[in-house]
């Protein structure tokens, strides 16, 4: 386990600044990898889908190997920061997630949470930028 949070981490950055990247129109996204289910996680009342990332990585016997990406927007204040964080807290374990790590700030937030026997996992990502709520939800599995 302890393998895995660098892993969730450096993802984590590196999917943000790429997002940040693509959203200027200068990324290519990655290749789409079929067969990931989003039924067990919730998203967030009155959340705008702005853009979804899939693809596919070389495994070894600790990384995931299919990861998909979607982002959410919200015209709402830094006050929702906090309430989209407590609706993931609330809702993931109801669906079989447990939590793993998790940070927070004034602005930002990230929770880590797995399922089945560490085999699923998933990020919740949520920040405060000019003006608005955004979040982003990973889904993986080995």
């Amino acid at each position: 386990m302890k393998k895995v949070m660098p892993l969730v981490l450096a993802t984590v950055m590196t999917l943000g600044f790429s997002w940040l990247i693509a959203c200027g129109g200068g990324s290519e996204v990655p290749s789409p990898v079929a067969g990931l289910t989003w039924d067990d996680i919730p998203v967030y009342a009155g959340a705008k889908q702005i853009q979804e990332a899939t693809w596919s990585m070389p495994t070894t016997e600790e990384d995931w190997t299919k990861v998909e990406w979607r982002y959410y927007g919200m015209d709402d204040d830094v006050n929702d920061v906090r309430m989209v964080t407590m609706f993931y807290k609330m809702e993931m374990p109801k669906n079989g997630w447990q939590e793993i790590d998790q940070m927070e700030t004034q602005d930002m937030s990230w929770g880590y949470y797995t399922k089945n026997n560490e085999k699923d996992g998933a990020v919740i990502w949520v920040g405060y930028d000019n003006g608005k709520t955004v979040f982003a939800l990973m889904r993986a599995t080995k």
